[in-house]
This record gives C-alpha cells, structure tokens and sequence, in this order.
C-alpha cells in the first residue's frame, strides 16, 4: 500500500510539474508603434522558460488588416480574447468588424487549437462585440477572473493630468464584449487610491492587468514616476465591496524609471511583468507593503535577445527600429494537458 502511495504521489508530482511546465507559455501582440511605422501588428507566442519567441501571424483576417491594437489579453481555456483600446468612435456604429476603430473584443486562437474541421484555419479569431468605451481613454489591459466568470478590463488616458483620475476599471461580458464601469460616488470618475495605501499616486495609471489563481485582481505602471522613489508600482484593484473601484498599492517594482508601458499576466498566484520592449519580470510577494521596496526580480533568458538577458526573442518583427515596440497585451493561459 505504501508503495501504491507513493506510485500515486510521483505521478502527481509528474503531472504538475507538467502541467506548469506547459503552463508558462506567455502571448502578447506588439503593434509595432504603428500609429508612427503604419507596420502591421504582429501576435506572438513566448516560452517563458527560454525566452524563445515565436510570431504566430500578422493581425489580418481575411486578407484585410486589422487596424484596432490589443492591448489587452485575456484567456479562458486555451483561448485568448483581445481587448481593444479607443480608437475613433465610439460604439454600435455599423462599422467593418475588421477595420473598424471602435473598440471590441476578438478572439485568438493558440497554436493547436487550429485548423479546425469546421474549416477556420488561422489564429485571428472573430469579434464578440464592442465594448462600447468611453471616448478618449489611450491605453488598454485585459484579464480573466476564472471565479466569477467575467473578463476585467482597464482604460486609461496617459494625457491626464495626475491630480485626476486617469484609469477606470469595468467588467467585460465574454460573450457579447460589453463592457461595465465599476464605481460610484468618489469612485465614478475612475480609480482612486485606497486610504490604507501605504504608497502610491492617489490617481494611479494603470495600463496592465492581471487576476490570480484565488480572484485578486493586481494592475502595474511603469509609465510615469510621480513620486520620489516610485520607479513604477503594483497594485490590488477591487471590483466589489467598500473599496469597490479603488486600488491599494502592493509595491514599487523596479529599482530606476524605466517610462515603459506594461503588460501584466499571471500563474498561479505569480505575477508576470512585460515592459513594451520585450523584458520581462516575476513579483512573488504580493502582500501590501510601504513604499521604497522593488519586489520585481528579471527573469534570466538562455533564448533571449541577448542571450543571458530577460528580453524575449522576437523573430520576424517587422519593426526594424532599437527593439521590437509596444508589447502590452500579456497573458499566460492555463491550458489543459493534451
């Protein structure tokens, strides 16, 4: 019986180290700067143990190219949906679903998930619908909350001065895209600090965002350095309760001001942390703290661009320029074992 035991455990041990093993496959969409190159977006996968990148496709579909930018993923399952900052217009408007700039959400398929027998042969999937987001609002970030079954969303506008709110939070329906802002009262103009935040902006802006294994909802910022020592920063967001619609700083991330936008994921109850430039960074400890301490630690790339450096590879970029610009859009889907 002992050895049953034993049998049983080894297998299990197997079974999870594969399942995170194949786990840590992390996606993001670089657009390119394309708002200065007009290059097309380009949708990438990365192995997060290597470092090795991998360009699964350009964003077109159908032989037309999609000009929304994704800076917001979110995965159920093993597939990904895209959420879509502001562009132009603002919602229901009768526009191409391809072309159109109203913001939306789209699915992405993963590698293997695709050809399908029904005939869909690439990774860039339909629209679900459009958000219908409030105009004017720059930035976006997108993830998943497996233990209420929405899609969260953030909107930002890095126009805004920092004594406003400047990010608001909303939930997105995964099956018609229509998204919801979350807050009322002191809340409704967007995301305040809470009081018990031991650091932080009292109007963060927040362009990545992630949901863990056990339902917290975390955001980042690298953009901006508002206050001495604050070289970009974590924070707890809550969608329900007293503090719904407000953000509690967790800690600063990194030890100088990079004025990078951000891309956030997570595994299990692990943040990661994706510069726009391609480096990459794990927070462990989440538990709120003062600020002045940067929990960030960069994760090291045998497949990296350089090798030994926590920069992902990005083969067959089209932007030629110092790196392969503005990833935002991260996720790390927890796929089932095949």
């Amino acid at each position: 019986m002992r050895n049953l035991f034993k049998a049983i455990f080894a297998v299990a041990a197997i079974v999870s180290l594969n399942a995170a093993a194949f786990g840590q496959i992390g996606y993001s969409i670089t657009d390119n700067n394309r708002d200065v190159t007009n290059l097309q977006q380009q949708y990438y996968q990365f192995d997060l143990a290597t470092g090795q990148g991998t360009l699964i496709s350009n964003l077109t579909l159908n032989g037309q190219t999609i000009r929304r930018e994704y800076e917001g993923l979110a995965s159920i399952g093993s597939t990904l949906y895209g959420v879509a900052e502001f562009d132009t217009e603002l919602c229901n408007t009768g526009s191409d679903p391809v072309t159109g700039l109203a913001s939306d959400l789209r699915l992405f398929r993963t590698p293997g998930t695709y050809p399908q027998a029904n005939g869909i042969a690439g990774p860039i999937g339909p629209q679900i619908g459009e958000t219908c987001f409030p105009s004017g609002f720059t930035e976006a970030a997108a993830a998943y909350n497996a233990t209420d079954g929405w899609i969260y969303a953030i909107a930002s506008d890095d126009t805004l001065p920092s004594n406003a709110p400047r990010s608001r939070l909303f939930r997105i329906s995964p099956t018609t895209g229509l998204a919801t802002q979350i807050g009322s009262g002191p809340t409704a103009a967007g995301l305040i600090k809470t009081a018990d935040s031991q650091g932080g902006d009292e109007n963060p802006y927040f362009d990545g965002l992630a949901v863990t294994a056990d339902g917290r909802i975390f955001a980042s910022e690298n953009r901006f350095n508002n206050n001495a020592g604050a070289n970009g920063a974590i924070y707890q967001l809550f969608a329900t309760g007293a503090n719904a619609g407000r953000a509690r700083f967790i800690t600063n991330t990194l030890p100088t001001d990079v004025n990078r936008d951000t891309g956030l994921a997570a595994f299990g109850n692990t943040l990661y942390l994706l510069l726009e430039d391609a480096r990459v960074y794990t927070i462990t400890d989440l538990t709120p703290g003062p600020a002045g301490t940067a929990k960030a630690t960069a994760l090291v790339f045998p497949l990296g661009n350089p090798a030994g450096s926590n920069t992902l590879s990005t083969p067959g970029c089209l932007n030629t320029g110092a790196f392969c610009g503005d990833f935002e859009g991260f996720d790390i889907p927890v796929l089932p074992i095949r």
